[in-house]
């Protein structure tokens, strides 16, 4: 019989909750949980950021940030990271196995744990800048990649969902490859909340865009493609779920239907993304910055193919022919759209609707991500209680 570890999973989100980090969380948990391990809640106390000197303290950086080569660390990150990783408590750290730290690093700076530790992320801090993040100055970007390789360094294995994000921590804060673990996450959806769905062409092409950022998810190029296939013989409408707000000048064009931001949790709104996803024969997720889209993984799994950029970690979530296509960074609105008439027009884009289906089942799923994790839990521990007899 294996043994039941306990893992210590550090998170300033209750475990249970499904909205938190778009659901990623609630599903990690469960995947670990699926394979046999405990679990115990390690909390992350963020409350420092709110409290009265903290909020005088940015308004002074916002001042003083205004003076000319007057550099300032506006985010304090160093004192941040110091003050979340003093939150953890180390009763709750003594009564685990084994640590995990899911997106967390600000929480294991300058901390030494008397036990495993494994960290998971979507990307590196380095990866980060001037592609999620900007505006910060030199000495930000500094300590940023400071809390980062510290991290790196003291964890005993380190989970990425793409290549992009691994090969960072290889090549820029200098891992050994043998502890940098590429696994794709998976669906946030049940089973049971797969949309079965057949493929049915009849001469009007439905698109999918669904995302909570206009701009970094390529909402434009999207509108110019649906424009472009409606003006080369192919009638599209373009649903756009996710956005909050939208330009009526958008709104009002007649390919467009604005649907508007959904919440699953709400039985009518989950029940009317359902009959979107139906009605739809594609994603079109023209995306300019990406980690790893939950939204492609649930795309799969729901049977329509993905035509997005080659951006980021998407490499590892869309394969060409497979499960949708991506097209270089700066492709346009008519680019996407030659791509996505070729398809129907050959019959490629009906059967991909079944074979991304496949890379659901094959890849893009937790009880996948879970098989994997669980060799690598079980290695570290064991090989630990091997070098303790």
């Amino acid at each position: 019989m294996k043994k039941k570890y306990i893992i210590g999973i550090v998170s300033p989100y209750e475990l249970e909750d499904k909205r938190a980090s778009s659901g990623t969380m609630y599903m990690l948990l469960n995947a670990i949980k699926h394979q046999g391990f405990g679990i115990r809640k390690i909390s992350v106390n963020y409350s420092y950021k709110r409290n009265f000197v903290n909020r005088i303290k940015k308004r002074l950086y916002a001042l003083l940030s205004k003076i000319p080569f007057v550099e300032v660390d506006r985010f304090n990150i160093i004192g941040e990271a110091k003050a979340i990783s003093g939150s953890l408590s180390s009763d709750d750290l003594k009564s685990c196995d084994m640590l995990f730290f899911p997106f967390e690093s600000p929480a294991m700076y300058k901390r030494r744990f008397d036990k495993p530790v494994i960290y998971l992320s979507d990307a590196t801090f380095q990866v980060m800048v001037d592609y999620y993040y900007y505006g910060y100055n030199y000495s930000e970007i500094k300590h940023g990649n400071e809390i980062e390789k510290y991290a790196l360094d003291h964890s005993d294995a380190i989970l990425f969902s793409s290549k992009w994000a691994a090969n960072s921590a290889i090549n820029d804060y200098h891992q050994e490859p043998s502890k940098v673990h590429v696994i794709e996450f998976g669906a946030n959806i049940d089973d049971k909340d797969i949309i079965e769905k057949k493929f049915v062409y009849e001469g009007h092409l439905h698109l999918l865009f669904l995302g909570v950022d206009w701009k970094r998810k390529g909402g434009q190029i999207a509108v110019d493609a649906c424009k472009w296939l409606n003006e080369n013989g192919v009638p599209a409408t373009l649903h756009i779920v996710g956005i909050r707000e939208l330009d009526d000048s958008i709104k009002q064009l007649p390919y467009i239907d604005y649907v508007g931001f959904l919440n699953k949790n709400v039985p009518e709104e989950y029940n009317r993304l359902v009959q979107v996803i139906k009605k739809c024969h594609c994603m079109l997720l023209p995306t300019l910055a990406e980690c790893s889209a939950i939204a492609f993984c649930e795309s799969s799994a729901n049977g329509l193919p993905v035509f997005s950029h080659l951006t980021g970690g998407v490499g590892n979530y869309i394969y060409n022919g497979r499960n949708g296509y991506l097209l270089p960074l700066g492709s346009t609105g008519a680019d996407f759209g030659v791509q996505i008439k070729a398809c129907l027009e050959s019959g490629e884009l009906e059967r991909m609707s079944v074979t991304a289906r496949d890379v659901y089942r094959e890849k893009l799923n937790w009880n996948v991500w879970s098989q994997k994790v669980e060799v690598i839990i079980r290695n570290i521990l064991e090989e630990k209680n091997g070098r303790n007899k």
